[in-house]
């Protein structure tokens, strides 16, 4: 697309160029710089030996979404290596590279061509700059197509996660979280603590106050886990109106003390009341990741159970 057409002010493709001859970077800076595509100019990065090309992709190769590499860079096949190098080293499957060389003189290099991933070729040996565009505008839709693959994927196993009322996990992971995190803990010899929740009354709430309030409850009370619990701790909508908080490097005692009056005052201001039981393990015993699930929640309806009684022994309503 000529520079001319309609710009944005959103970010240039950046667009990594690998070559040492002086004469060959100025060819290609000629027939790329003035280009566009999608609103976006280029931004040309120049790397004339592979120590600045790795500098370079240090800093950039997240955003770099053409790689322009010549296969003679020092070494004879410095390309392939420098590929090599994004691929494997770097983890970046979603770049485009272009090897810009003579591909009548490749010869017995074709085979470990394939092993590189390269995505696309363009001949050298053609000398006409013109010719550069086309491929470089294939790569740049390629990227442009990966790309938006990446965050459909991305999207759909958020999706599969997350409890969409909530915004909290949902129960899918928890088994192999919850077992990964006492691994860890078993291993640095550090406590564990599950903590279970249950929202007091909730069916009242439905019943006398409708659907939409029962919904507005649990948002709150999903907002009041995620805004007071820690980065490395995990929530998780356990279902209906449960809900359980992996806290790591945490004991019951230190719950008790410091985590829950946060979260009590916190469900206070919402208007509800949420009764709780946590188990913790570490670092002498660690159990499995269902005897702890199942003796926090055994401990949250002992105290369901018992805040149900007046100190005289009335009995409260049933909680739902």
């Amino acid at each position: 697309m000529p520079p001319n057409d309609r710009m944005t002010d959103r970010p240039p493709w950046k667009v990594l160029v690998v070559d040492d001859d002086p004469t060959s970077q100025l060819l290609i800076h000629t027939a790329l710089a003035p280009m566009s595509f999608n609103g976006r100019r280029l931004e040309l990065l120049a790397a004339k030996s592979l120590a600045e090309a790795r500098q370079l992709l240090e800093r950039h190769h997240t955003d770099i979404a053409v790689a322009l590499i010549d296969m003679v860079v020092e070494l004879p096949c410095a390309g392939l290596a420098l590929a090599e190098h994004i691929r494997h080293r770097l983890h970046n499957h979603r770049m485009r590279l272009l090897l810009h060389t003579d591909l009548a003189r490749l010869g017995p290099q074709c085979q470990a061509l394939q092993a590189c991933d390269i995505n696309g070729y363009l001949d050298k040996a053609v000398g006409d700059p013109a010719r550069l565009w086309p491929g470089v505008l294939t790569a740049l839709r390629a990227w442009q197509e990966v790309s938006g693959l990446q965050r459909a994927i991305e999207e759909l196993r958020h999706r599969s996660v997350t409890d969409p009322l909530t915004g909290l996990n949902n129960p899918s992971t928890l088994r192999q979280a919850l077992t990964r995190a006492l691994s860890g803990g078993q291993r640095r010899q550090e406590p564990l603590t599950v903590l279970f929740l249950d929202v007091d009354n909730f069916k009242l709430i439905n019943d006398e106050q409708g659907h939409l309030r029962g919904d507005e409850v649990l948002r709150g009370v999903g907002e009041a886990l995620r805004t007071n619990s820690r980065l490395e701790d995990s929530c998780y909508r356990y279902g209906g109106d449960e809900f359980l908080v992996i806290l790591p490097n945490c004991s019951v005692a230190q719950v008790e003390a410091n985590y829950l009056p946060r979260l009590m005052a916190a469900f206070a201001a919402l208007g509800v009341s949420v009764s709780h039981g946590a188990a913790d393990a570490g670092p002498r015993f660690y159990p499995s990741a269902d005897e702890l699930i199942r003796c926090a929640d055994e401990r949250m309806y002992q105290r369901k159970r018992a805040l149900r009684r007046e100190p005289q022994g009335m009995l409260r309503p049933a909680a739902a």
